[in-house]
């Protein structure tokens, strides 16, 4: 992602080794309005279904916005193909599990391929799980789907104005983004 040196600490575990919690200007910054943007035609079901969970939380936290559609859907699609590359080779244990194989010999067998020489090697599929599962960390950590990049990255404080959440002289909701 571009940034050097170690993750930051996540703010519990900041205060609780007794250090300076980093100081955060929310108004720094490009402030885009909080909205979903429409789900791409081309996802996977599986894809859909990550899309539909993650979107309603990314909104709670003022993470997401209408220009983020191209990486939301990357990590959804990245997520969907590693559920069902996962899928798969679940399944293909578990027929080797009822042909009689116990399971950590078929989880060995499906894991592992022999190359002409005789030696071992991962199989293609596990490979595949592994680099999709890579991009999904990437991704999401761009949205701050971690503790560590939560630490790094700044919600959008640009709401949209909903009905009843004008200012008020007595605070409450209304003078919620302005503390």
């Amino acid at each position: 992602m571009g940034n050097r040196g170690p993750q930051p600490l996540p703010p519990n575990v900041l205060a609780l080794r007794g250090g300076k919690p980093r100081s955060k200007n929310l108004a720094d910054g490009v402030q885009p309005l909080i909205q979903v943007p429409d789900a791409p035609r081309h996802l996977s079901a599986t894809a859909k279904k990550e899309w539909k969970r993650i979107t309603p939380l990314l909104v709670e936290e003022g993470l997401i916005a209408k220009m983020d559609r191209s990486i939301l859907a990357l990590y959804c699609q990245n997520w969907g193909r590693m559920v069902e590359l996962e899928t798969a080779l679940a399944k293909k244990i578990d027929l080797k599990v009822a042909e009689g194989m116990e399971y950590n010999d078929a989880v060995e067998f499906c894991c592992y391929d022999w190359t002409p020489k005789g030696y071992r090697q991962q199989a293609a599929i596990v490979s595949m799980i592994r680099g999709h599962a890579e991009q999904v960390a990437k991704y999401a950590g761009h949205f701050g789907m971690s503790p560590s990049q939560r630490a790094r990255i700044t919600p959008s404080s640009n709401q949209p104005q909903l009905p009843g959440m004008e200012g008020n002289d007595q605070g409450g909701w209304g003078d919620f983004g302005r503390r």
